[in-house]
């Protein structure tokens, strides 16, 4: 009896902290996530529409949490939410050098904000290193994490928009330079892919001079089809047809199995970054069965049409690549990356693939030092040699 009353008042003491820190988190939305229409149009895209000091314990930057102006999939203007890093010191001549960072996969619930945490470093990969060679650091929350959804999880359009304009957004706290280097992880390296395929056209006034992805998201309908019975594959699957649903005007129904709904609308309302979190992720994805698509999206409209316009093709033509790739990976699997690689390189781009033993969560952290040593090499002008022709699949 004293055990069960000991184990009752554990669990109602965690559910009461979790039920301040989500208090918390909304309270932290409504005082600065939000931006009312006249905030909206008193800007262009990457404009400051308010920042705030974070407490960190960083010596050698100050970090700011940042609410920009960006650019919606139909041309609205919407808000983005991210961090911001600032070297001490003065900007060296032409301005610091910037480093756009996409985060991997944390959910697509607006509580799922990298910013809405307290410690910033550890969800950069590389970050004391980009901080020591005197970057500053763009991380990007996207659209619809932080502020109000729904968040267009692997949508490549709004997810350059939101890496882009974060580098706009860096030259309003500090003196910057045109030159800037974007390093995403997973999703995020598909949002980087997307970055470097759109900045031209985007974001003219500024010069990329390299992508870095780890692990990147990039040939869909092959990732939907090789994951589709794997844990990892079944809960970015969910992820993606729910975002997907609601940002394109769909009912997941047409793909889910009504049955699966109930356990994949609750992956959808967690995030992947806290034990909590994971837990619940973890009972709802053993709930999903094996064939919980009613139908392949991959070949019936207009989920068809909806994966292959949000495939990345990588990039304007001669902007270098680097392409990290773990070879335990069983979420983006080796092959695919490799075909994707050599695809870049035949179309005439620079691209170094490195692969790595490690696996999908891991190879961002494993592979950041060499991520952030070619990209200071990229940023300080340095070509790129590349190694193709990539290994075939």
């Amino acid at each position: 009896m004293k055990n069960w009353t000991r184990t009752a008042a554990i669990l109602i003491g965690l559910v009461a902290l979790i039920v301040a820190l989500y208090i918390g988190i909304v309270e932290r939305q409504e005082d600065f996530y939000y931006a009312s229409p006249a905030d909206l149009a008193a800007g262009k895209p990457g404009s400051l529409i308010r920042s705030e000091r974070m407490d960190t314990d960083i010596e050698e930057a100050t970090t700011w949490r940042v609410l920009y102006r960006s650019t919606g999939l139909n041309g609205e203007p919407v808000a983005v939410s991210g961090v911001v890093v600032v070297p001490t010191g003065d900007a060296p001549v032409g301005g610091f050098p910037v480093v756009a960072w996409a985060h991997p996969t944390t959910g697509i619930a607006q509580k799922c904000a990298p910013s809405l945490g307290t410690s910033i470093a550890p969800t950069i990969a590389g970050f004391s290193g980009l901080v020591k060679r005197g970057f500053v650091i763009a991380a990007t929350d996207y659209l619809g994490l932080g502020t109000p959804g729904p968040h267009p999880y692997l949508v490549g359009r709004s997810a350059a928009h939101s890496v882009l304009d974060s580098v706009r957004t860096a030259g309003e706290l500090t003196e910057t330079s045109r030159r800037f280097a974007v390093w995403g992880h997973s999703q995020g390296g598909h949002a980087v892919l997307w970055a470097g395929q759109l900045a031209t056209e985007y974001a003219p006034e500024l010069t990329p001079a390299g992508i870095a992805a780890a692990a990147p998201a990039t040939r869909l309908a092959t990732l939907f089809e090789e994951d589709r019975d794997t844990p990892g594959g079944k809960a970015f699957s969910a992820l993606a047809l729910l975002s997907w649903s609601k940002v394109y005007g769909l009912d997941p129904a047409t793909v889910i199995e009504p049955a699966a709904l109930t356990n994949a609308r609750i992956i959808g309302e967690e995030c992947m970054t806290n034990r909590f979190d994971l837990l619940i992720d973890g009972w709802a994805l053993h709930g999903l069965p094996s064939t919980f698509l009613k139908t392949d999206p991959t070949k019936a409209p207009p989920w068809s049409g909806i994966i292959a316009e949000n495939t990345p093709s990588g990039g304007k033509p001669g902007l270098p690549v680097l392409i990290l790739q773990g070879t335990r990976d069983s979420v983006v699997l080796p092959p695919v990356t490799r075909g994707f690689a050599r695809g870049l390189c035949l179309a005439g781009a620079p691209v170094e693939l490195v692969e790595m033993n490690a696996d999908h969560l891991s190879v961002a952290a494993l592979g950041a030092d060499i991520a952030v040593q070619w990209m200071a090499d990229r940023l300080s002008g340095k070509p790129s040699g590349g190694n193709c022709p990539t290994p075939a699949e």
